[in-house]
């Protein structure tokens, strides 16, 4: 498995942002929606700029909302240039198409989802005109969209993630991501809550998030190959669409044509 991604959720100060940037973090979330965590287009301003600020590549600044309209989102998207929109509700398959920036798709799975189950929810979005260039398999809490630190369920993320581009999310810290990324194979990991200082909501540990990226490149890049695959044409599909994302996810804006996007201006 080629190196994955690795993306800091919920940043809330600059300072956080430059901890994320000294980690060498490829995806960095703000909250606009609701939330604990929720941050304003003033405070973004700030941290989009902190993560930019220093020579080398930057973490894609990825703006996180919840069934938000699709103006408002390409309104701060543009007012703070964004790199990507995810998107954390219930949002249809159509909103992507009313970007004017590559998207995430957030996959909240009920417990008892079946992985058939789970597969249909994913082609509904993956088959649309216009499809994400990844889903996130985030851990299920009534009412709430993320961060709360509950766990994935893991072997389902694992049935998602051996054909479609899937970043896990849910519970991971950096004592647990390398034992997820064994157990999911996924084509990144996201953290939030793992990374805080205990007690204090949406404040970033910067030994945390460097101890998280450290552990997740190490995981990634000693991964081995899946012993046997079921449908090689599934495999094959799986891989390119890995390739694609991961290096669309890693420029700014550049939407792989291969992967059936049109680039948006």
């Amino acid at each position: 498995m080629k190196r994955g991604l690795v993306k800091i959720c919920s940043l809330g100060r600059p300072e956080d942002a430059r901890a994320a940037r000294a980690a060498g973090v490829d995806l960095a979330g703000l909250i606009f929606a609701p939330a604990r965590r929720q941050v304003t287009p003033e405070v973004a301003a700030a941290i989009v700029a902190a993560l930019r600020d220093g020579p080398g590549a930057a973490p894609r600044a990825v703006g996180v909302f919840v069934d938000e309209a699709p103006d408002r989102m390409n309104a701060l998207a543009e007012r703070l240039d964004l790199d990507l929109v995810q998107l954390s509700g219930d949002e249809p398959p159509e909103t992507i198409a009313a970007l004017a920036r590559p998207a995430i798709k957030t996959l909240r799975l009920r417990p008892g989802t079946s992985p058939s189950d789970a597969r249909r929810l994913a082609e509904q979005y993956l088959s649309a005109p216009v499809p994400p260039v990844a889903l996130i398999v985030e851990g299920w809490v009534p009412g709430a969209p993320g961060g709360t630190g509950h766990v994935a369920e893991w072997s389902l993320a694992a049935a998602l993630a051996a054909e479609y581009p899937v970043i896990l999310a849910g519970g991971l810290r950096p004592e647990n991501v390398a034992d997820a990324i064994r157990a999911v194979r996924p084509l990144g990991v996201d953290v939030s809550s793992g990374v805080e200082v205990p007690g204090a909501v949406g404040v970033k540990d910067p030994a945390r998030i460097h101890a998280f990226a450290a552990a997740a490149r190490a995981a990634f890049e000693a991964a081995e190959p899946r012993a046997s695959t079921p449908d090689p044409v599934v495999a094959t599909r799986a891989d390119q669409v890995r390739v694609s994302t991961v290096a669309l996810l890693k420029e700014t804006r550049k939407i792989d044509r291969s992967m059936g996007i049109e680039e948006r201006t």
